[in-house]
C-alpha cells in the first residue's frame, strides 16, 4: 500500500471517530449546480434559475461580478449577465465559497481573518496556475479555498483549538498536522478531506487537502498523483504570498516545504523566491479588489 493509500485509509477509518465534529453535508443547490455544470452542453439559463432560487447566493454572484477584481467596466444587474461575464469556472468557485461560508459559520468564533486568508490564497493559487500553466486556474482556486476548511470545524468543536493551531503554526521540526494529531487525535487536513469528499470535489483536490502539510509527498515513491502534488505545490507558494500580503505570514510552513516544492516545480529555491515575489507584487497592485 502506498503512502497515499495509507493516508486515505486512515481518513476513511476515522469517520466514526469524528462524530463530535459537525461536517456539513453538501448543500442541495450545490449538488444540482455541479450536476448541471457537468453536462456536455451547459445551460446558462438553467444555471441562472438554480442560483436565483437562493436570494443570498444570487446577491453574492452579482456583487462579485461588479467588484473591481473582475474589471468589467459596466454595471452587472442580473444573474444572466454575471454568468456571461464570470464564466462557469469562476461562477462555480464563487458558489462554493458562499455555500462553504454559510455551512460552517459559527456565531461564536471570529473567522473573518480565516476567510480573508482562504480567499486570498485561492486567488493567488489561480494567478500562479495561470502564469505557470501547470494546473487549471479554477481547480487551483478551489483547492486554495478548501485546503484549510477543516480549521473552523475544529474551532467549533474544541475550545482549546486556537492554542493548538498557534503551536502548529510555529512548529519547525514537525509536520503541522502531527501537532494537531498529538493533541486531538485528528487534524484539519483529515476533516477537510472528509468535507471535500462529501461535497463531491475531485479526487486530486480531496487527496491534496489530506496531504497538504506533508511535503514527503514530493518524493518519487509517495504514490500521490501529479495533479494533487501540483495543487499542493501551488498552494504552498500562494499561502506564503497571501500571508505576506495580509501580514499574517507563517515562515515555518514555507521553510518546511520550500525546497521540496522548488525541486518538484523545476526551480532553484531562489527562483521560487523570485516567483513568489512577482506574485506578491501582482497581488499588492490588485489591492483589496478580491471578490466579496
Amino acid at each position: 500500500m502506498t503512502a497515499r493509500e495509507q493516508r486515505e485509509a486512515r481518513a476513511r477509518e476515522s469517520k466514526q471517530a469524528h462524530k463530535g465534529i459537525d461536517i456539513p453535508s453538501c448543500p442541495g443547490i450545490l449538488a444540482q449546480l455541479m450536476d448541471e455544470l457537468r453536462q456536455p452542453q451547459v445551460s446558462g439559463k438553467r444555471i441562472a434559475a438554480l442560483i436565483g432560487q437562493d436570494v443570498g447566493l444570487a446577491a453574492v454572484v452579482v456583487r462579485s461580478a461588479n467588484s473591481p477584481y473582475f474589471g468589467s467596466g459596466r454595471r452587472i444587474a442580473s444573474i444572466d449577465d454575471a454568468i456571461r461575464m464570470l464564466g462557469f469556472g469562476m461562477l462555480a468557485n464563487l458558489v462554493h465559497e458562499a455555500l462553504l461560508r454559510s455551512s460552517i459559520a459559527d456565531p461564536g468564533a471570529a473567522l473573518e481573518r480565516f476567510w480573508d486568508s482562504s480567499r486570498c490564497t485561492a486567488q493567488a493559487s489561480a494567478m500562479l496556475a495561470r502564469r505557470t500553466g501547470i494546473a487549471r486556474p479554477e481547480t487551483a482556486y478551489t483547492f486554495g479555498l478548501f485546503h484549510d476548511c477543516g480549521i473552523p470545524l475544529l474551532v467549533k468543536r474544541f475550545p482549546d483549538y486556537k492554542r493548538i493551531l498557534a503551536t502548529a503554526n510555529q512548529a519547525t521540526g514537525r509536520w503541522f498536522t502531527d501537532v494537531e494529531d498529538e493533541a486531538l487525535d485528528t487534524n484539519h487536513a483529515t476533516i477537510g478531506y472528509l468535507l471535500a469528499r462529501s461535497w463531491g470535489l475531485t479526487d486530486a483536490v480531496c487527496t491534496g487537502i489530506l496531504c497538504h502539510h506533508d511535503y514527503s509527498v514530493f518524493a518519487p515513491d509517495s504514490g500521490l498523483e501529479v495533479e494533487a502534488q501540483t495543487l499542493i505545490a501551488l498552494n504552498l507558494v500562494a499561502e506564503y504570498v497571501a500571508g505576506t500580503h495580509l501580514r499574517t505570514r507563517r515562515d515555518a510552513e514555507w521553510d518546511k516545504g520550500r525546497e521540496a516544492v522548488a525541486r518538484f516545480l523545476g526551480y532553484a529555491p531562489t527562483e521560487l523566491d523570485d516567483l513568489a515575489d512577482d506574485l506578491l507584487y501582482a497581488l499588492d497592485r490588485q489591492g483589496e479588489d478580491l471578490p466579496a
